[in-house]
């Protein structure tokens, strides 16, 4: 698959700007990764994005890791992840929220076990309060 439509927020790559810094034309990235030439032209846009594999290969041609091929998201550590931890084990321990719950799924014809969905709303709520609280 030489195309990855990208999701609601939108991901950038900086693929066309570094192979424009190494001297590299969208020619040769579709040629050396065996895609359509159209389909360079997409990823140069953001309209859509390199699998994994394309992007490895890229970052092979253009001597660059692949981090470099993309674009930062800004993100600065809050904490989140370990304050979730701790708000998961108090859901689950404290509270009793079982990970998974029984749900009957109507493809399969059969209950089957999912992620408990109070559980996932509790942390998406503890996620936007702390969020809310870092600001």
């Amino acid at each position: 698959m030489a195309k990855k439509k990208t999701p609601n927020k939108k991901s950038s790559n900086r693929i066309k700007q570094v192979a424009k810094d190494v001297g590299a034309s969208s020619r040769l990235i579709s040629l050396w990764v065996d895609v359509d030439y159209t389909t360079v032209s997409s990823w140069n846009s953001n309209n859509f994005q390199p699998t994994d594999d394309n992007l490895n290969q890229i970052g092979e041609l253009l001597e660059k890791d692949n981090r470099d091929l993309l674009e930062p998201q800004g993100r600065i550590n809050t904490g989140l992840a370990k304050a979730l931890e701790e708000e998961l084990n108090r859901l689950h321990k404290i509270e009793g929220l079982p990970y998974e719950v029984e749900h009957f799924d109507e493809k399969k014809g059969k209950v089957v076990m999912v992620n408990n969905p109070t559980l996932i709303a509790a942390l998406k709520k503890f996620a936007k309060e702390y969020k809310n609280k870092q600001k």
